[in-house]
């Protein structure tokens, strides 16, 4: 065994591999979850992009297209990505997710008409996402204490969704007082922060990864993880496309506050996260997650009757509380279900599952809101979330690992 270079005792379990022991908030938990906070705020920052291509003309259609193109990307990279970094190990794809991801950003300070640019650039963006969100989850798992892995992941997520509230919040304001062009550079530099942040990162040696796992489909298929990885997609599909066109729905309903709605889910899913991500750990991940897709399904529907800037603030609570333990629960399970060889393409798996369904939802409820409304897209899409609960309801796993 090489030299420990993570500062962690090791025992092995009962596969034979090798498995950190340490505190949960040891150091490179620390500098993986800062890196990824960083990204994020430049990845989020995107999500007032609607506006800009509004504001250039374009319709909803393009909004969904232009949107969904980073979801598109991903469905092909995240796959790779997952490969590789069992292969080769998390940290210099961390390092080139948010290399990649300032570099993508720039070209947007200079584009002042809608072009394929804009679809292309975006398309970039889901690559950088491939490469910093698997590589720093699945790191995130290999250096929790497996008794913590749910709450690990959950409060690697935390840093990541604040910048739902966040980095729209701030984005706004450098838009109303410097414009787009000052907004898209500033984001920039964050995209670039993050790379140097990741180039400390000092990585476990772990013999596991020169051996070689499953493949990605045997790994999907394994008992319990396409069940999970088809609810992931559903509730992705409700998921991303809610995010996208809030700023867009809260101008036609006469909201000015959209970022309320952003806010208010952020700080549910932070204190979800922070005192009950524990939950999924104590009392397990499907019994944690059925009750919470329930209800997510509900605050989707919930948006289409929103009339006041209270009830953006009411239907965002709820969205985070649930969506706040849907996604540790779930892809905690799918973790426990796989082998530590091939971890980082469960963690993709989940990645690409959830990325498919918002892409699919962005394109899809585009072009339904676009001839029928945003109010008939929220409760379309809230019902279709309705179908991951019972799905997982009745054909979930439990996991005790």
């Amino acid at each position: 065994m090489k030299g420990k270079n993570a500062l962690e005792t090791r025992f092995k379990n009962q596969e034979g591999t090798y498995v950190p022991q340490r505190s949960l908030l040891n150091r490179e938990f620390v500098i993986v979850t800062l890196s990824g906070f960083i990204f994020f705020f430049n990845f989020h920052s995107f999500l007032l992009l609607p506006l800009r291509i509004k504001g250039l003309g374009g319709s909803e259609s393009d909004i969904g297209f232009i949107m969904g193109a980073a979801g598109l990307s991903t469905i092909f990279s995240t796959p790779a990505v997952g490969i590789l970094v069992d292969r080769f190990g998390r940290k210099w794809f961390i390092a080139l997710g948010g290399l990649l991801m300032s570099l993508t950003t720039l070209p947007f300070a200079f584009l002042q008409a809608l072009s394929f640019w804009f679809f292309l650039l975006r398309v970039m963006h889901g690559i950088a996402f491939s490469f910093c969100f698997v590589a720093a989850g699945t790191l995130t798992a290999d250096v929790a204490p497996i008794s913590k892995r749910s709450q690990a992941l959950g409060l690697f997520g935390v840093f990541t969704i604040v910048n739902y509230a966040f980095a729209p919040f701030v984005g706004k304001r450098i838009i109303e007082y410097y414009g787009f062009d000052t907004f898209f550079i500033t984001v920039c530099i964050f995209g670039f922060l993050s790379f140097l942040l990741a180039l400390l990162i000092r990585e476990p040696d772990k013999e596991v990864l020169y051996v070689r796992g499953s493949s990605m489909l045997s790994t999907l298929f394994r008992k319990g993880v396409f069940v999970s990885a088809f609810v992931l997609m559903i509730s992705g599909s409700g998921f991303i496309p809610t995010l996208t066109f809030i700023p867009v729905y809260a101008k036609e309903v006469g909201i000015g506050s959209f970022d309320l709605f952003f806010i208010s889910y952020t700080l549910s899913a932070l204190l979800v996260r922070i005192f009950g991500g524990w939950i999924p750990d104590k009392v397990g991940k499907k019994r944690a997650a059925v009750p919470s897709l329930f209800f997510f399904a509900l605050s989707v529907i919930g948006i289409s009757f929103v009339s006041s800037a209270i009830h953006f603030i009411e239907v965002g609570i709820v969205f985070g509380l649930s969506h706040g333990l849907v996604y540790p629960s779930i892809y905690a399970l799918v973790i426990d279900l796989s082998p530590e060889v091939d971890r980082g393409k469960a963690f993709a798996i989940c990645s690409v599952s959830f990325t498919f369904g918002g892409m699919v939802g962005s394109f899809l409820y585009g072009i339904v809101a676009e001839f029928f409304g945003f109010h008939t897209m929220y409760i379309l899409a809230g019902l279709v979330c309705l179908v991951g609960f019972f799905v997982f309801s009745f054909f979930g796993r439990e996991s005790y690992g």
